[in-house]
């Protein structure tokens, strides 16, 4: 997936008018110090992998990253549902990377 589909810029630039640049940079950094860390690490607990899932629903697409929000939705649902997740994270972690990735050019 390209950066220009990782990243809506529509809503980023509509947040950024709302906020204000200072505001969305500082959200954009807090957005970058979350994916750092974020669904790292197998065997994990699904009740864990799933609060940090919805933690980056919000914030991911809040911010434009439509397919990471999207991709951790449908993580916090599988772990929910109980069962193998994995296949869920696996996409959320690579999500997670690309988005990474458009944060080093935003």
């Amino acid at each position: 997936m390209s950066g220009s589909l990782i990243l809506n810029t529509t809503t980023r630039d509509e947040l950024g008018a709302t906020i204000g640049r200072e505001k969305l940079d500082r959200l954009t950094g807090r957005l970058r110090d979350l994916l750092s860390t974020a669904l790292r690490g197998s065997g994990r607990d699904g009740t864990e992998v799933g609060r940090e899932a919805h933690t980056l629903v919000s914030m991911a697409g809040m911010l434009g990253f439509d397919a990471l929000s999207e991709a951790c939705r449908n993580l916090e649902y599988a772990t929910q549902r109980g069962g193998d997740f994995a296949p869920d994270l696996r996409e959320a972690a690579r999500l997670r990377d690309e988005t990474l990735a458009a944060l080093a050019n935003v």
